[in-house]
Formats: C-alpha cells, structure tokens, sequence
C-alpha cells in the first residue's frame, strides 16, 4: 500500500510538473508575424528599428520583415502572405477609389512627403519645365500620381501636353536618364532627391515647401485582419510606436540601421536622411482623416471618382487611439 501511494504521489508530481512546463512554454511560444515594405528610404526606419532590436518578442511576436517592391505590398496582402504592409498610403486610396474597399490604413508614421522635381542645371525655374520630359515613376504609383498633381495644381501644367512625362521605374535609373540627356528633370522621394541635390541637379519645387500633405508611410492592413486578430494588431502597432520612439531619440543607433538597408547610401546622405525623417515622424500616429480628404482631392486629377470616394472608410483610427490613452507612448517618452 505504501508503495501504491509513493508511485501515485510520484506520477502527480510528474503530471504537475508537465502541466508547468506546458503552460511556459505556451507563454513563451511567439507569435509569428511577417511584414512587409515597399522601399529603402528613411520612411522606414522605425520598422527596421523593431526587426534589428527584435521589439517584437517584448510583445510577443517573432517580428520579420520582408522587401515587397513598389507593386507587391497590395499583391501580397490581397493574397494573404503578409497581414500588415508599411507602405505608402496610395494602394489603400486606389483601391477604394477603384471600388475595393477592404484595405484600411491603422497608422501613420509620416504625413510629409520629402519629394521634389529636380533638373538639369540649365532650367532655372518651374516655368522653363513647359515642352521639357520629366522622369517619373512607375504609371499610378507615388511618385508619378504627385507629380501630375504637382504640375496642375502647382505650376499651371498640364501633364502629357504641356510637359512630356517618362516612367522610368526605380529612381536610381533616371540619373543615367539626366545625364545622357534624354529628360531634362525627374520627381524624386528622399533620399534620391538628395543625392541629386549633391550632384548638383537644380530643385525646382520642393513638395514639402508648397503645402503637400499626403499620407506617405502608413501601416495598412484589410478590415478582415484586425477583426479576426485585434490583439495582434495591436501588439505589432505597439513594436511600431517603440520603433518611432527609438528613431526619434538615438540617433547613431538608428543611422547605423539606415546604412545596414540603404546600402551604398554616403554618410551625409543618411545624417540628412535622418534629420528629415525624425523631423517628419508622428510621435502619436494615428490615421489623420484631413490628410486622407487632402490625399483624396490630390488623386482625383488622375481619378475624378476620388471626390466621391468615403475618407472615413479608409481608416481605423481606433488601434493606434487605445494605445495613446492606455499611456504606452507617454510612459516611452518619459523614459
């Protein structure tokens, strides 16, 4: 009998034993959470924080983050291989421009656009831009809708006829482009737009300077994603919040995350790089709803429709609202 009951006492231990080492490992098990980009500018420099500290596992989640391109982060998230996309703010605008209204922007991280038309060295004013060919970017991408944009509203240009415009993809091939001669200016984003500046290309119009808002590094997602897992949204837009606050107050640790992506990119490109994008970052971002109708009335030179389209759908400000209230980004700032 005594030997029963050592043997019953022996097995509880064990099953109780298990049950604790089950229940750690459980709360230990990360969460497994792939995002994904669509540049390498300084605009994504909180993100890349987050993956390089692994913020991630402070909030569960086993953080990566995968290079998209310009056109693959709506690809990728229609299809469901990454949940969240730190992009520009233009695929959810098309979108629901277009009638697809599924994708809603849950944060935004800048609201400046870091953007200019730069020439040759010749063309002395936006008024000699008349019957010259300008480089831009991919057809309906950023680059290309803000310059159109830009010449209308701005310079009283009308594009395709008053000023030829040449798509030219990636913006490191329109400085081959200036040089030979074969556009006389070109619409480049930061950091392309200052190292054309250190070549000595003439800015022609700073975006920034003339009043341009737009939402231009945002974290977006579909409607469906942040109904099913909310306390996921919520733990990765927290990673992303600390990622500002780090990029925002450590300066050497951060370009040193801006030189691991931006290969290639010379030291004062990236100190001015920095400076621009810790000037630019919202330190409580949450989806401004005036920038959106402004975003709206920019893509409706291109898409007249937009004027009709609902700015209201187009965000979920409540995520990024909770975790403000909670105090999570004062207590950051405190620190």
């Amino acid at each position: 009998m005594a030997t029963r009951n050592r043997l019953v006492s022996f097995f509880c231990v064990v099953i109780v034993s298990l049950t604790f080492s089950s229940a750690s490992f459980a709360a230990t098990r990360l969460d497994s959470l792939t995002v994904g980009y669509s540049s390498f500018s300084g605009a994504y420099g909180p993100l890349w924080v987050a993956v390089e500290d692994q913020l991630g596992k402070k909030y569960n989640l086993d953080l990566k983050a995968i290079y998209a391109g310009r056109i693959r982060p709506q690809q990728l998230l229609a299809s469901g291989e990454v949940p969240f996309v730190v992009a520009t703010g233009t695929g959810a605008l098309t979108s629901h421009i277009l009638g697809i209204k599924d994708q809603v922007i849950i944060l935004t991280f800048i609201n400046k656009v870091g953007s200019g038309i730069l020439s040759r060295p010749d063309i002395k004013s936006p008024e000699e831009l008349r019957g010259k060919t300008i480089a831009t970017g991919r057809p309906g991408a950023f680059a290309d809708t803000m310059v159109r944009y830009v010449l209308r509203a701005k310079l009283n240009l009308v594009p395709d006829r008053d000023v030829k415009l040449l798509p030219m993809g990636e913006a490191a091939l329109t400085f081959p482009a200036l040089e030979k001669g074969i556009v006389d200016a070109a619409s480049l984003t930061m950091p392309y737009n200052l190292i054309a500046k250190k070549m000595g290309y003439r800015e022609l119009i700073d975006y920034d300077r003339v009043g341009v808002v737009y939402p231009y590094t945002t974290v977006t997602t579909l409607r469906q994603t942040v109904a099913k897992n909310p306390d996921v949204t919520e733990r990765f837009l927290k990673a992303m919040i600390e990622g500002i606050y780090i990029f925002k107050t450590n300066k050497q640790h951060s370009v040193a995350v801006l030189k691991k992506y931006m290969r290639g990119a010379a030291d004062d490109i990236l100190d001015d790089t920095y400076e621009y994008t810790k000037a630019g970052l919202e330190e409580v971002p949450i989806p401004p709803l005036e920038i959106i109708k402004t975003a709206l009335d920019i893509l409706s030179y291109q898409y007249p429709q937009a004027k009709q389209t609902d700015p209201d759908l187009l965000i979920d400000p409540s995520f990024v609202r909770h975790i403000d209230q909670s105090g999570f980004i004062r207590a950051l700032y405190k620190k």
